[in-house]
Order: C-alpha cells, then structure tokens, then sequence
C-alpha cells in the first residue's frame, strides 16, 4: 500500500481536482514544474494557485460569496471565547478577501493615475493656447 499523501500541516489529501487544458498548455505546465524543481505536478499546482497574486474580476457572485464567508467568519467568531482559540483556518478566507480588494484598489488607482494625467494635459493645453 503507497503512503498517505499528506499536505505540510499533516491532514490527508482525499479530495481529487480535475480541469481540461489544450496539449499546448499541458506541455507548458510540465515544462514548468520539471524546471521550478517541483517533485510533483500536485506541488506545483497547489503552490501557484494557494500563494500568487491574485487578479480579481469583480461580479454579482463574487458579492454574495463574499458575503457567506464574511457570515462564516462572524460566526466563528461569536463562537469563540478567546482569542487563542483561533485556528489558522479562520485566516486563509480573510487573507484571500484582502488580497482581493488590494486588487481592486491597485486597478482604481491604476485607473485614476491616467485620467489625472488625462486632466493635466488638457489643462496645459489650455494653458498654452489662452497665451
């Protein structure tokens, strides 16, 4: 019988994820995991998936997941009595959440960056013309 295969805080990996790619991008990401130094595929997936930037594209589901988790975590929380009773489960949705809207916040300011200068060279066109 093989070993179990466990994730780094030792609880039992039994969930299966399956996606479709084209055989362009399987060759991509076997190249890519081979070259990162990954012993497995798994590894790889997991750990670019679970801890790179996140790029958000906001929608009306994306609202109301955010609101079950919010939900979740409020009640997680009234559960407790201390605070050294929160697990390190209780973080990772949150995390996930902030990392998000710092996203948003990146792209608006991205977004706000250009219409300044937009506003700034018409002004100094304005400027110019008026002497």
């Amino acid at each position: 019988m093989s070993a179990k295969n466990l994730d780094p805080k030792g609880r039992l990996r039994s969930e299966t994820i399956a996606y479709r790619c084209s055989p362009a991008e399987r060759v991509e990401l076997d190249k890519r995991w081979k070259l990162l130094g990954y012993t497995t595929k798994q590894e790889y997936v997991l750990d670019s998936v679970l801890h790179n930037k996140v790029s958000a594209k906001g929608n009306p589901m994306m609202l109301v997941n955010f609101r079950k988790e919010l939900n979740g975590i409020l009640g997680e929380l009234e559960r407790l009595e201390d605070a050294s009773e929160m697990d390190e489960e209780l973080f990772t949705p949150i995390r996930t959440m902030l990392e998000i809207l710092e996203a948003f916040k990146e792209n608006e300011d991205k977004k706000n960056k250009g219409r300044n200068r937009k506003k700034d060279k018409f002004l100094e066109r304005r400027v110019y013309r008026d002497v």
